[in-house]
């Protein structure tokens, strides 16, 4: 059986850049504080934004599929802070960034948005 550590955010850290990796750390902090053996589906860059989706969550001691409507509103709050941040941050060098591009949308900073 894999370890739940395997399952939670510092094992997805470099599925999006490196300018993020802060906002997931805070995000997993706070997620142990309500939900400590939350599960990971996916970590990604969506629309320049953070993406972060968790998996289904089933009690570890009482086997109970899911989350009280409680839980579930501050799991939905600390995610939806995450996915804010992120599209005020550079993805890339993790300093004050907005959205660039049209057809594919990222969040960087002036210096990382300059074209090559």
């Amino acid at each position: 059986m894999t370890n739940l550590a395997d399952r939670q955010i510092p094992e997805y850290l470099d599925h999006v850049g490196p300018g993020w990796r802060g906002i997931l750390m805070r995000t997993h902090a706070e997620l142990i504080a309500v939900l400590p053996n939350y599960q990971v589906a996916q970590v990604k860059e969506k629309f320049g934004m953070l993406d972060v989706n968790l998996g289904a969550y089933v009690d570890p001691v009482t086997g109970e599929f899911g989350i009280t409507r409680e839980l579930g509103t501050q799991v939905r709050a600390i995610l939806m802070a995450a996915r804010d941040e992120s599209r005020r941050t550079c993805e890339v060098c993790g300093e004050p960034g907005s959205e660039t591009g049209r057809a594919w949308i990222k969040t960087l900073c002036p210096d990382h948005a300059r074209p090559s």
